[in-house]
């Protein structure tokens, strides 16, 4: 290969079936940056190294990224691993590890994906590969396919963000809420969009993130311009509505007025420190909560919701004689046990 060439082999060896083989990579010094995106897709002139970023076996057609794919795999799910490619291989088989067109890039992504739902491996890894998927497929004019990949990335970003922070590849917490606001943004929810990029914005770490910062007050006011347009939308700092649990049943117009219908309630942000195990009490609600239902309800909608049963519950007979955290926690217990 000549230096021209922007490509040159990588060998691999499989860690599922032994096979080695080699795979295009593009030089660095061939590497164009025409523009960045909002969501941090990277759209380069000329050839892209995103499409040559997954791995692929040309025999089993076990994929992973550059940086995983020799990884090696625990034996027990080595066994599993081999049986499943082995019945999911596709047919006719595709050659992967040349130049790769829009297709096969999406392809490559899509045996990735494949593959790390077989391993089980953590959301944010899930999350990234979902994410990449759907840059591809804008690139390929396939918005009903990116549309697709961008719910299930925000999915599991979401989930990896309340669950295990540390599986969110390498970005930072400032990072990784901008890009969930972003996300909602382009998954059609401009008002919780809005909220995530408030959180960025007022990060405690936002001015050493310039670039971020900068991002995220541009799409905050494009999410808050979006949000205005939507149906009965008011002020913006309504971030949200409580929705009823079940659907409100018609009644006589004479009991309209004992159904009980919620409110739109204005949120404002309040800075609290919590301890580390209520941290984790919290996220064990919300997991429970997410592999119930499949539904992801975050940290601060469980506090807000204890707020209200504590509301409910204990009305105008509020704790009155306490002179610190605990006198006041032993209180609210004898208010809310009767004791």
């Amino acid at each position: 290969m000549t230096t021209n060439n922007p490509f040159f082999e990588r060998k691999f060896d499989c860690p599922v079936c032994k096979t080695n083989f080699t795979s295009l990579a593009v030089r660095s010094s061939k590497v164009y940056v025409e523009r960045k995106e909002a969501d941090l897709h990277v759209i380069y002139r000329g050839v892209s190294p995103l499409h040559y970023s997954m791995i692929v076996c040309p025999a089993c057609f076990y994929a992973s990224s550059t940086s995983s794919f020799s990884q090696e795999i625990n034996p027990q799910l080595l066994e599993k691993l081999i049986v499943a490619l082995y019945q999911l291989k596709p047919e006719p088989a595709i050659e992967y590890n040349g130049e790769r067109d829009l297709d096969k890039a999406l392809g490559s992504f899509k045996l990735a994906i494949r593959t790390a739902q077989l391993k089980k491996v953590r959301s944010g890894e899930l999350a990234g590969l979902f994410l990449g998927a759907a840059w591809v497929a804008r690139e390929a004019n396939n918005q009903e396919l990116e549309c697709v990949y961008l719910k299930e990335a925000l999915t599991h970003y979401l989930e990896a963000y309340n669950k295990d922070f540390q599986s969110i590849g390498n970005m930072s917490d400032v990072q990784a809420t901008y890009l969930i606001g972003e996300l909602y943004r382009r998954n059609g929810d401009s008002k919780e969009a809005v909220n995530w990029f408030n959180r960025v914005i007022v990060h405690k770490y936002i001015k050493q993130y310039p670039h971020i910062e900068k991002l995220a007050r541009e799409q905050w006011a494009l999410a808050r311009e979006q949000a205005q347009m939507q149906p009965d939308s008011k002020d913006i700092t309504i971030q949200e509505e409580e929705k009823p649990k079940k659907d409100v049943e018609t009644a006589p117009a004479s009991d309209v007025n004992k159904i009980k219908t919620p409110q739109r309630r204005p949120s404002m942000q309040m800075p609290a420190h919590l301890y580390a195990d209520q941290i984790d009490w919290l996220t064990r609600i919300v997991n429970n909560g997410y592999n119930s239902t499949k539904t992801l309800v975050r940290k601060e909608q469980v506090l807000r919701s204890l707020l209200d049963a504590v509301i409910e519950n204990l009305d105008d007979n509020l704790p009155q004689e306490f002179s610190s955290e605990e006198e006041l926690k032993d209180l609210f217990g004898e208010l809310l046990t009767g004791n």
